[in-house]
């Protein structure tokens, strides 16, 4: 990290942060938390946002992390609660084999677990680790990490502090089935849904080696969606379920402007993954400027 972006961090990043904890809380953002998170905007995607009366797909996502404290935001980023909201809405089926959870990371039965897993933190993104074989793995180095996610509070401690919806989940460990094969992670679906209708779905390959993208439209057919990962060129065969994904989809996003559900398949069946309302948080620039207009256009933004 060079001098320029570690003052970046310091002087611009914890500003903005500190102001979100201290000065906003739980409200929606004021101008002045408006004005400190265009400059991040501008650095990102290349151009003064309007968060106000947004247009562009990126500004409504920003728009959305800034003023919507909708309290079902907290339920569906919390990976431990989401879980009863899929159950409820399409059955229980879809999920995942939850192995353990728990708050106290001492307590984690590692000779009890399969050879393969997944460990989870609930409250934040990319608080992820997979075993592919506990036999290679020292416990104590995991609980260690772990204790230091549950430490964190996933809004207010990294980057801007607006990521509202994951500020007030209560931290939790989960640990989950491996369902990938070969020791590899399964093909991710993301699906782009706009009041309950899927307009794409993008998939990701290899996230954790060389990670990179596909999409395609809702009859499976290539679709432009620029991802900063660089696109698959590799095999990408159509799911035999693949309306059942669609519907499960759409199920799942019914009733929201906009989200972004993420599904897997292996061994012909779906399992639930996550649902996004913030893709890209503040950081992610992936979109040409022509499909940013037309997916601002698709979002009827509340």
């Amino acid at each position: 990290m060079g001098l320029m972006s570690v003052l970046y961090d310091l002087l611009y990043m914890r500003s903005c942060r500190a102001y979100a904890r201290h000065f906003v809380r739980d409200k929606p953002a004021d101008s002045i938390l408006r004005l400190l998170c265009s400059v991040q905007f501008l650095k990102v995607h290349n151009f003064w946002p309007n968060f106000v009366h947004p247009s562009r797909f990126s500004e409504k996502v920003w728009s959305r992390m800034l003023h919507n404290r909708d309290t079902q935001l907290t339920l569906l980023n919390d990976k431990l609660l989401v879980r009863d909201y899929v159950a409820a809405k399409v059955g229980k089926d879809y999920l995942i084999p939850l192995l353990w959870t728990g708050a106290n990371v001492e307590y984690i039965p590692f000779e009890e677990l399969p050879s393969k897993f997944v460990i989870k933190a609930t409250h934040g993104c990319a608080y992820n680790i997979l075993v592919h074989d506990k036999r290679e793995i020292k416990p104590q180095n995991i609980r260690l990490q772990l204790t230091k996610w549950l430490n964190e509070n996933y809004c207010q401690d990294f980057c801007l502090g607006i990521e509202w919806g994951y500020k007030n989940i209560k931290p939790l460990i989960i640990i989950e089935d491996f369902i990938g094969e070969n020791d590899q992670a399964p093909v991710d679906y993301k699906f782009y849904c706009f009041s309950g209708h899927v307009e794409f779905v993008t998939l990701h390959f290899d996230r954790f080696i060389e990670h990179k993208t596909r999409t395609f439209d809702r009859n499976f057919n290539p679709h432009e969606f620029s991802y900063h990962f660089g696109q698959w060129n590799g095999e990408c065969q159509k799911p035999t379920h693949f309306d059942e994904m669609l519907y499960l989809a759409e199920s799942l996003s019914e009733g929201f402007d906009f989200m972004r559900v993420d599904l897997y398949s292996v061994k012909e069946k779906i399992y639930f993954s996550e649902l996004t309302p913030y893709p890209g948080g503040v950081s992610t620039k992936f979109l040409p400027v022509r499909q940013d207009y037309f997916l601002g256009e698709k979002w009827q933004h509340k």
